[in-house]
C-alpha cells in the first residue's frame, strides 16, 4: 500500500506541540503600525492634560483636591494598606527601579536575548528622561500634605513612580510573559505587571501627588510604551518557525529563522 504526506521524520507529536504551546506567541508584525497609533493617541491626551496642568494649576488642583482627599483618607482609615502602599512605592522608586533594570538588561545580554535587553533599556531609560523632563517643565507643586524635600518642590507632574511602572516594570512583566514557558512566565509576568499598575494608586493612597500627576504619567508613559513595543515589533523582535528537535524548556531561542507571521 502506497502512503501519502509529510515523512515520518517531519510530523510533530502531540507531545511537541505541547512544548511549543508553553510559550506565547509575539503579535503579529503588521500590528506593529496599530500599536504605534494607540501610542501616538495617548501622548496626545496625555500632552493636553500636562498643558492645562501647566497653566492652570490652581484650577486642576481644586478640581483634584476631592479626588485626593478620598484616596488620602482611606490610607488613613487603615494601617495595612498604608504600610502595602509603603512597600509598592519603595519597589518603584529609582533607588530600586534602576539597578533592577540594570540586572536584567544584562542577564538579557547574557543570556543572548539582547533585543529584549535593548527594548527594556530604551524604554525605561529614555522614558526615566521624559518623565524628569516634564517634571520640569510643567513644575507642579506637590500635594499640601506631608513634607517634601526641597528637591521634590515643583515636581508633581507627572508622577515619577507611576510613570516608570509602566515604561519599567510593566515592560519587564511584558519580556517574562514571552520570553519563559507557561506557567512560570504567567506567575512571574501577572506579579511584575500588577507592580507596575499599583505605583501610581499608592502615590495617591499616600498623598504624594495629585490624581492628575497619576492619570498624566499613564497616558504619558503608555503612549511611550506603545511606541517602542510597537517598534520593537517592526524591526527588533525574533520571529521563530517552531522546530520541535530545538525548542528548549527553559527560555525562547533567539537563534532560530526569522519571520513575519501573517
Amino acid at each position: 500500500m502506497t502512503t501519502t504526506g509529510a515523512p515520518h521524520d517531519d510530523v510533530i507529536g502531540s507531545g511537541d506541540v505541547a512544548r511549543m504551546n508553553r510559550w506565547r506567541q509575539l503579535p503579529a508584525r503588521s500590528s506593529a503600525g496599530r500599536f504605534a497609533l494607540a501610542g501616538l493617541a495617548s501622548l496626545a491626551v496625555g500632552s493636553v492634560l500636562a498643558f492645562f496642568v501647566a497653566t492652570m494649576e490652581t484650577t486642576m488642583n481644586s478640581h483634584d483636591l476631592p479626588v485626593n482627599e478620598w484616596f488620602r483618607d482611606l490610607g488613613l482609615s487603615s494601617a495595612l494598606l498604608t504600610s502595602f502602599a509603603e512597600g509598592i512605592s519603595w519597589i518603584g522608586a529609582g533607588a530600586q527601579t534602576v539597578p533592577v533594570v540594570l540586572f536584567v538588561v544584562v542577564f538579557l545580554v547574557v543570556i543572548k536575548q539582547w533585543r529584549w535587553g535593548l527594548f527594556l533599556l530604551i524604554s525605561s531609560q529614555a522614558g526615566l528622561v521624559i518623565s524628569h523632563t516634564l517634571k520640569d517643565l510643567v513644575a507642579r507643586d506637590r500635594p499640601p500634605w506631608g513634607i517634601f524635600d526641597p528637591t521634590q518642590t515643583g515636581t508633581s507632574f507627572p508622577s515619577g513612580h507611576t510613570f516608570a511602572g509602566i515604561t519599567a516594570w510593566i515592560a519587564m512583566g511584558i519580556i517574562a510573559l514571552y520570553l519563559f514557558p507557561r506557567p512560570w512566565s504567567t506567575i512571574l509576568g501577572v506579579a511584575l505587571i500588577v507592580i507596575g499598575v499599583l505605583n501610581g494608586p499608592s502615590r495617591l493612597i499616600l498623598a504624594r501627588h495629585w490624581i492628575t500627576d497619576v492619570l498624566g504619567a499613564w497616558l504619558l508613559a503608555g503612549g511611550w510604551f506603545l511606541l517602542i513595543w510597537s517598534a520593537f515589533l517592526r524591526f527588533w523582535a525574533p520571529r521563530s518557525e517552531p522546530v520541535p528537535e530545538s525548542v528548549p524548556d527553559t527560555v525562547q531561542p533567539d537563534t532560530l529563522e526569522l519571520r513575519d507571521p501573517q
